[in-house]
């Protein structure tokens, strides 16, 4: 059995390096048509538009169209926002402070800026992005303790900016599934004007005002229906007008997922650049 798994690795590895076997898809036609080329037979200027692409999709740093590193800082930095507005909320409602009293933002802000006034060596206003609101409040869920004093300020003063959903398509969410908690299987239980029981999906369509002819699929890793609903309202908005459902999905789950398909292209991308300098080395060409 050994025997056969390491003649299988070697065979895949020397297919994932043979460069006759690596091709390039051009773009795609006015017709829909997409021809391709071996990269063996691309010209050196070719190679080079090819490797220059894929760098492009890397780095980017266009607003609108960002290289998938990039993303993958924006999705941080958007979840990092999530929870920041998640928390400063919680301290609203009492149910992170100690005497579980509601703590108004603008009040822990004022007293935030006192303390760090009184503490002003351990508090360099050119350091707060470093330092943890934890420094300064304790017994804090671990879920917010690395919030930096920065951020936490930045929220207080509803300067987190908005939220931009251009990467979390209608397409994208749904493609996640939908898998209904227990009480939500009892609530879709509906029959049709025959008696008959009506389909679950069919319901969460109806109810959401998502054409019937729209796939929706059951995954156990899919949202249940309240966390479908937050996402399929899901609108660009500042951070501070979005539901807290919206902000805990998004944070919990649909950001991760974001960042998982991110990572996924960033390989496809890095696989195409290791192809290109194998193709471009054979022929002594130099691509950068």
């Amino acid at each position: 059995m050994n025997v056969m798994r390491e003649k299988l690795t070697e065979a895949i590895e020397a297919k994932n390096n043979d460069i006759k076997s690596f091709v390039w898809k051009l773009a795609r036609k006015a017709d829909g048509t997409q021809e391709e080329i071996r990269l063996v037979d691309a010209t050196p200027e070719q190679l080079k538009t090819f490797y220059s692409h894929c760098e492009s999709m890397l780095h980017s740093t266009d607003k609108i169209n960002p290289g998938r590193y990039v993303l993958l800082q924006i999705i941080d930095e958007q979840r990092r926002k999530c929870n920041v507005e998640l928390f400063l909320r919680k301290l609203e409602q009492g149910t992170i402070c100690a005497d579980n009293k509601p703590y108004p933002r603008h009040l822990y802000i004022q007293d935030l800026r006192a303390y760090m006034n009184a503490h002003k060596k351990d508090f360099p206003s050119n350091e707060l992005e470093n330092i943890s609101i934890a420094s300064c409040t304790g017994g804090l869920p671990r879920e917010f303790e690395r919030i930096s004093i920065e951020e936490v300020l930045d929220g207080g003063l509803d300067q987190l900016g908005w939220f931009d959903n251009k990467h979390i398509t209608f397409s994208f969410i749904l493609n996640m599934g939908v898998y209904l908690t227990p009480a939500e299987m009892k609530e879709f239980d509906e029959k049709d004007k025959d008696g008959n029981t009506r389909s679950k999906l069919e319901v969460i369509k109806e109810r959401l005002n998502i054409k019937n002819t729209v796939r929706l699929t059951v995954k156990p890793a899919g949202l249940s229906f309240n966390e479908l609903r937050a996402m399929v309202n899901l609108k660009p908005k500042k951070y501070s007008e979005l539901t807290t459902d919206q902000l805990t999905v998004l944070r919990n789950k649909v950001l991760f997922k974001l960042e998982n398909e991110v990572m996924f292209h960033i390989e496809q991308w890095e696989e195409r650049m290791r192809q290109l300098r194998m193709v471009a080395e054979s022929k002594g060409i130099t691509l950068e």
